[in-house]
């Protein structure tokens, strides 16, 4: 069913489907993995043999950093940049939509999309040490993946805006105490948390785990199909900006950005 798919592994842990991104080093949201990220939620909607999902990440990160190529070649091409903004929304409104519960296995940094993913997921378990930031406005960009949405709704407008606009790293315990995550636990206790996790929905009885979890994101839901497209066009204006390439080709050079606000 998932032979299609060349960053995303998967594998089934009996009612469980373990959902892994894997694109070495740091498993980067470049085209490609958002094409498959945009895909693969309506697909398991409809997969019988799984009841929940784990969604992690290969090595030690979950997904962080952006992919620099990518972002260059966005900058400089139009179409280029089209073919991942217009598949961002999908990978929200399939989240969301989906009512098989998502744990998300946050194995290491959460960053940008990758916080975005985590955020998507119903119950996030971060390993101490990780850290968790949505760094869009750092290199030039606005946060239209899905950021500027929930981040204000999970912790409020006073701290979202602060950790938004700065792109101010967090770690796992000062995710959890704020809201943004359900828990952080040891490295080596990261399985055993979720998987426990995992076992306690699947006892419960799965019809009304499922229409609780669309209960939920009712509301979200509304909010995502009435923001989710516009967040990602404003993402696509600051792709083409000076300032973008400016910071990708700093970070690149390993140099300080000099940026003219354009």
């Amino acid at each position: 069913m998932y032979e299609k798919y060349e960053f995303l592994k998967f594998e089934y842990r009996g009612k469980c489907l373990l959902v892994t991104m894997d694109n070495p080093p740091v498993n980067a949201a470049h085209v490609a993995l958002h094409n498959e990220l945009s895909e693969v939620f309506y697909e398991v909607e409809r997969d019988e043999r799984c009841e929940l999902v784990v969604l992690t990440g290969a090595g030690k990160a979950f997904s962080a950093g952006g992919d620099l190529a990518g972002m260059l070649k966005s900058n400089e091409d139009p179409k280029h940049a089209a073919s991942m903004i217009v598949r961002t929304p999908h990978i929200v409104r399939s989240m969301l939509a989906m009512s098989k519960p998502v744990i998300a296995r946050v194995n290491g940094h959460a960053m940008g999309m990758g916080a975005t993913l985590a955020l998507l997921s119903d119950v996030v378990f971060m390993a101490e040490g990780a850290k968790f930031a949505d760094p869009h406005v750092n290199v030039g960009l606005s946060a239209g993946d899905g950021g500027a949405l929930l981040w204000p709704l999970m912790i409020g407008y006073a701290r979202a805006r602060h950790y938004l606009l700065t792109g101010e790293a967090i770690d796992a315990a000062e995710a959890a105490a704020m809201g943004l995550i359900h828990k952080a636990v040891p490295a080596e206790q990261l399985d055993e948390a979720v998987w426990a996790y995992a076992d306690r929905l699947l006892a419960l009885p799965g019809m009304a785990l499922r229409i609780t979890k669309r209960s939920i994101n009712m509301e979200l839901r509304k909010l995502a199909e009435a923001t989710i497209d516009a967040h990602a066009g404003l993402e696509h204006l600051t792709l083409a900006s000076s300032d973008h390439r400016e910071a990708v080709l700093a970070f690149m050079e390993k140099r300080p950005p000099v940026f003219r606000g354009e």
